[in-house]
């Protein structure tokens, strides 16, 4: 799985959130799968904490929601810097629970769930086999749970066998749990997967 993209430092600057006109042309991307008064949540691991931005509508102010939690500080404190053990992804699926469970109900209902992050991108075509499958590309949450399986079943090997389409560090494996758990804990049935730049292709 080379080439995938890298997950920003501790320190870097967390990405500025859109403006209300870059989520209106946003919104315009997705097409029919988005119905004017959806809402439509963001959703970033780049930058120290994770990040959820909501637009309740075409044309209301976007809310930004900073989670309590950052890959870094994951792969610290749940990982100890390495690829994970089975211990220790149910000790990051407590944590991240911790972190995602409260910000469900700040979702509106039939919220529409997207990302421009390239490492969520990344992970999530990699559930696909690395195949956009449309023009804006919508990954199943049963496609997301799959390719998490197969990290669990990797680590209880004591990686003897590498997948070649799981996350090769453990910061890469911790935004896998993360974007499993979000799916899950926010009634996600599907990931979008928006281009990171208005001017590229999904």
């Amino acid at each position: 799985m080379s080439g995938i993209p890298r997950s920003p430092a501790p320190g870097d600057r967390p990405a500025q959130p859109p403006s209300l006109a870059t989520l209106q042309q946003l919104r315009t991307q997705l097409g029919t799968a988005l119905s004017p008064h959806q809402a439509l949540a963001l959703f970033a691991v780049e930058g120290p904490v994770c990040t959820l931005l909501v637009s309740d509508s075409d044309t209301s102010a976007p809310v930004l929601h900073h989670l309590p939690l950052g890959l870094q500080s994951l792969t610290q404190r749940s990982f100890q810097q390495r690829m994970p053990t089975p211990a220790q992804l149910e000790t990051g699926i407590m944590e991240v629970e911790d972190a995602v469970m409260p910000l469900a109900r700040l979702l509106p209902a039939h919220t529409l769930l997207a990302t421009r992050d390239p490492l969520l991108r990344h992970l999530a075509l990699q559930a696909v086999g690395g195949h956009a499958p449309g023009e804006v590309p919508a990954i199943t949450r049963e496609a997301i749970e799959a390719l998490f399986e197969r990290l669990v079943a990797q680590s209880s090997r004591h990686y003897s066998h590498q997948d070649p389409d799981l996350p090769p560090d453990p910061r890469a494996a911790a935004a896998l749990l993360v974007l499993r758990e979000i799916l899950h804990h926010w009634q996600c049935t599907h990931l979008w997967l928006l281009p990171d730049s208005l001017d590229a292709a999904p």
